[in-house]
């Protein structure tokens, strides 16, 4: 009895390693501080003390701009997932929700840096 116990046991423990779920099994790609997600187009990373903002409307219709919703703190990263381009604002990054980080020629020169995923990133993503 003991020797059909601990064969089950054994059975188990090597059973539950070899059968894994596909959250399991899926691997997070990661760049920088962020891990890249499907319909990412970017990433900005804050260099700089600067804003972010709320943006409303813009396909067919005007577009309003609220008032900052919080300070971005240099060092953090958001991923961008599309981009506006408004007169005297160019361009707006989105970074999810309705909010986006202006960088803007007179407001936040230099303050954030915008970059895109390399192809291999983006091959691992595909996968």
């Amino acid at each position: 009895m003991k020797k059909l116990l601990s064969f089950i046991l054994i059975a188990l423990f090597f059973f539950s390693f070899s059968v894994s779920s596909p959250e399991a099994s899926a691997q997070k790609i990661m760049w920088g501080k962020t891990e890249l997600k499907p319909g990412q187009i970017g990433k900005v990373t804050i260099l700089q003390s600067t804003s972010l903002f709320k943006v409303e409307g813009g396909t067919s219709g005007p577009v309003k701009i609220f008032d900052p919703v919080r300070r971005l703190n240099p060092g953090e990263e958001y991923r961008v997932y599309g981009t506006k381009n408004i007169q005297g604002y160019a361009p707006l990054y989105d970074v999810g929700g309705g909010y986006y980080v202006i960088q803007s020629a007179y407001l936040n020169i230099g303050h954030l840096m915008y970059e895109t995923p390399s192809k291999a990133k983006l091959n691992l993503l595909n996968r």
